[in-house]
C-alpha cells in the first residue's frame, strides 16, 4: 500500500504507524486470521445476531472439482464456504 502525505497525517492523528495500518489491513482482508469480523454477511441488512443454537460440524466428501466451484462461488459472495453451503441447504441462494 502506498501512503501519501494525507494518509500519514491521518495516521498521526489516531496515533498509528504505517506498519500498524498495513497489519490491520492484512488482518481485516484475511479470511483465515481471526479478527472478530469473520462471519456471515447478510447483504442489504445489518449483521444479524448469531443464533443461540449451538453450531456443530459435519464432514462431507465432494469431488475436487465441485469443491473448487463451491469455493469460487463463496468467494464471489464474500462469505465462507460453510456459510455458502448452509445457505444452499436452506434454499437461500
Amino acid at each position: 500500500m502506498s501512503m501519501n502525505e494525507r494518509d500519514r497525517q491521518l495516521l498521526a492523528m489516531v496515533g498509528m504507524t504505517e506498519e500498524q495500518a498495513e497489519r490491520n489491513a492484512e488482518i481485516a482482508e484475511s479470511e483465515t486470521i481471526p479478527d472478530g469480523l469473520v462471519g456471515p454477511v447478510y447483504y442489504g441488512l445489518h449483521m444479524l445476531p448469531q443464533s443461540e443454537e449451538e453450531m456443530v460440524s459435519m464432514t462431507i466428501k465432494l469431488p475436487k472439482s465441485q469443491l473448487e466451484k463451491v469455493t469460487a462461488t463463496a468467494k464471489r459472495y464474500h462469505i465462507s464456504r460453510s456459510e455458502y453451503v448452509r445457505r444452499q441447504l436452506a434454499g437461500a441462494l
